[in-house]
């Protein structure tokens, strides 16, 4: 029997309609009139978008059929269908368990192309050992949606956030696209100061804030076809489409420091990305004017969410606002 990462895996590779009707099983309760049954999931988390998380209870939308489904801590099903249906299941849920109210102050963080929410539990588990602030992983489906709807189901995530006064952010490569994509579709709407959770301290990881050389790099080399078709519209959007995003990303208007990667050599991991780099995203694509901290690691891309500099630098910019001490702070001017 495979084992069942790997089989999840494996389903999760299949086309978004095939896993939806033939694996899942999970249609809109109301047009099937199909009991609700309990059951567990089978991956496919590259099709699946946050649009509401309470502590480990999660609503989440399928990027393919347009429905929801409820999850709740172990991952299992508790309802589908509609956004409300599952909203409704969630509100008996609390009343039977006596769910306690969110925490006035959390942490959010957003994984980077082709990852999950999973791939930050280093980045989370190190950030409430150090802050004991609640954490909570989102995850969007980086490689079938792009970059401007993801930052909508991030703003949904948030909108529903009852409760919580303050958040502070810690994201990886492509999610600080996102973050930044949202917090320019709030300025664009007017709503930057309206009611809702306030964001406190923000933690860039590996940021293509200006766009990635890499991208570029792949999306015109002989698997170019292949990189468009496994990356979606935000691979392209990384690199050759940068332009359709390029004008909302916002410079946040909070506490934010960058940790960027690289050798230290002016050379970097990659020799197609001009300047030194992590493998992946170079620095000078990294920074941002406006942070009040930034710091290059001698950290390969991936690399910054698991090593111990990388992990502690994050909990010391929330905790502190400053990656290493006041006076070694090397903010970057707007």
């Amino acid at each position: 029997m495979l084992p069942r990462r790997r089989l999840l895996s494996l389903l999760a590779s299949l086309p978004a309609w095939w896993v939806s009707k033939f694996v899942f099983g999970e249609q809109n309760q109301s047009d099937t009139g199909m009991p609700n049954i309990e059951s567990a999931t089978f991956g496919g988390l590259q099709y699946w978008a946050d649009e509401l998380v309470y502590h480990a209870y999660r609503i989440q939308r399928n990027v393919s059929t347009g429905h929801y489904r409820l999850l709740n801590p172990g991952e299992d099903r508790l309802a589908w269908g509609t956004f409300e249906q599952c909203r409704t299941k969630l509100e008996e849920v609390k009343r039977e368990a006596r769910l306690a109210p969110l925490p006035k102050r959390i942490v959010l963080t957003l994984h980077g192309i082709g990852r999950t929410r999973h791939s930050m539990a280093d980045v989370a588990s190190a950030v409430y050992g150090a802050t004991k602030t609640p954490v909570y992983q989102l995850g969007y489906p980086s490689t079938r949606e792009a970059i401007p709807d993801s930052a909508r189901s991030l703003a949904r995530v948030v909108r529903h956030l009852d409760g919580v006064e303050e958040i502070d952010i810690v994201a990886f490569s492509m999610g600080n696209l996102v973050t930044r994509h949202w917090l320019g579709d709030l300025l664009a709407a007017n709503e930057a100061n309206v009611a809702g959770p306030k964001l406190r301290r923000y933690v860039m990881i590996g940021p293509p804030n200006n766009g990635a050389v890499r991208a570029n790099l792949w999306a015109g080399s002989q698997v170019g076809d292949l990189f468009r078709f496994v990356m979606g519209d935000a691979g392209q959007q990384l690199g050759p489409r940068f332009g359709e995003i390029k004008d909302r990303l916002v410079i946040p208007n909070c506490e934010f420091g960058i940790i960027a990667g690289g050798k230290g050599d002016g050379e970097g991991w990659h020799a197609g990305v001009p300047g030194d780099d992590d493998g992946t995203v170079a620095v000078e694509e990294a920074m941002l004017p406006g942070a009040s901290d930034f710091a290059v690691v001698p950290l390969r891309h991936s690399a910054m969410l698991t090593a111990p500099q990388s992990l502690e630098m994050t909990c010391r910019f929330l905790q502190q606002g400053y990656f290493r001490s006041a006076g070694e702070r090397s903010p970057l001017p707007r």
